[in-house]
């Protein structure tokens, strides 16, 4: 093995060691159902999950924007997911969900979406760009 390599997994072992958090991605996988007539609710679109496992969640640069729909404003925050590298490839629109987190309670239940992805020749973890939009 070459320097390059040892130090790639090295480095990879070493990121694993940092993902001390667990969460779920999914995937929607068809288009919404029905509307249903007593509530007026449109039923969700299916879904499949497609990755189960530890992450690590965390902002490179705190940044929140603003949206307004209607009368409402909704705020949008930017975060970066990392998970193992390995991981099945995960797309733009993929939610990602928090449910377990080592040191941060307030992390577990909150939800992303895969905004961006990065591809990296020698990366030492699969890192994503999360929206969170609130409000």
């Amino acid at each position: 093995m070459t320097y390059a390599g040892w130090a790639l997994s090295m480095g990879r072992a070493h990121a694993r060691d940092l993902m001390v958090d667990e969460c779920t991605v999914t995937r929607v996988t068809g288009p919404p159902g029905p509307v249903d007539p007593e509530t007026g609710e449109r039923e969700p679109a299916p879904t499949m999950t497609v990755y189960t496992g530890r992450c690590k969640v965390q902002t490179y640069e705190p940044h929140e924007s603003a949206r307004k729909s209607g009368e409402h404003i909704y705020i949008e925050q930017r975060y970066h997911l990392h998970l193992p590298v390995g991981t099945p490839r995960l797309r733009v629109g993929d939610t990602a969900k928090v449910t377990a987190s080592r040191h941060d309670p307030s992390l577990v239940g909150r939800e992303y979406r895969v905004a961006g992805t990065h591809h990296k020749s020698m990366a030492t973890s699969q890192r994503l760009l999360l929206d969170e939009i609130t409000g």
